[in-house]
């Protein structure tokens, strides 16, 4: 008698909704951000997902942290967790419908951009989530930039692109990402090891500053393009 292990997938009581919309690739390349729902009411949801093949190990390790970060951190200014599957093949986790601030901010063009009192609330809301990481949790986000934000339905802004959390207490240094679309947003210390790097968490703040830029004048390309204020 033959018996085959059922596909832990079929019995999730999420799924991506149909027709499928092209999922969303995070920053580092980890996630892929697909519109969902839930499959008895049809209520929507987003849902994460992590393909373990073709995913280096390392990758996979960034996948599992920003799982069980997001499942345990409760923040009303972080996305809020809904369920999650790990399996050989793939992570799920499913959070409340939103939208990455990129593509939010391009759906308000043609003249409905954001008035500065939206944006300040948003900021204002992102520098409470990194508030309640660093005083509360004892925590380094490590990730902040444009693509780890979202809002949701009602217009508020989450953190999201917990990947690369990290311990501020410690001796241990705040782990180096490696992938260069993302180290633009260090800190100059962090690349000259004859400047004081300070406390962990001040190079968030950097990273607060670069979003801040971003936000009025669009992903970040280089560095460098800090020194322009438009």
């Amino acid at each position: 008698m033959w018996f085959f292990a059922r596909d832990p997938i079929r019995d999730f009581p999420f799924e991506a909704a149909t027709p499928p919309e092209p999922a969303l690739t995070q920053p580092g390349g980890v996630w892929q951000l697909h519109r969902g729902r839930r499959k008895t009411t049809g209520e929507p949801v987003s849902l994460f997902v992590h393909e373990v093949k073709p995913s280096s190990e390392e990758q996979i390790q960034l996948a599992k942290t920003a799982f069980r970060f997001l499942k345990t951190l409760r923040h009303p200014n972080i996305l809020s967790y809904i369920d999650g599957l790990e399996t050989e093949k793939s992570l799920h986790v499913v959070t409340e419908p939103v939208t990455p601030l990129p593509a939010y901010l391009e759906s308000r063009g043609d003249g409905k951009s954001l008035s500065e009192a939206e944006i300040s609330w948003g900021l204002h809301q992102i520098a409470k989530a990194l508030s309640f990481l660093v005083n509360d949790c004892h925590l380094v986000h490590n990730n902040l930039c444009l693509g780890v934000i979202y809002v949701d339905r009602a217009g508020e802004w989450k953190l999201g692109g917990l990947d690369y959390m990290c311990s501020a207490q410690g001796d241990a240094a705040v782990p180096r990402k490696g992938v260069p679309e993302l180290e633009k947003y260090n800190p100059p210390e962090l690349s000259d090891s004859g400047k004081n790097v300070g406390e962990k968490w001040s190079a968030d703040m950097w990273r607060f500053g670069c979003l801040i830029w971003e936000v009025f004048n669009g992903p970040l390309t280089r560095s460098s393009s800090l020194r322009s204020l438009n």
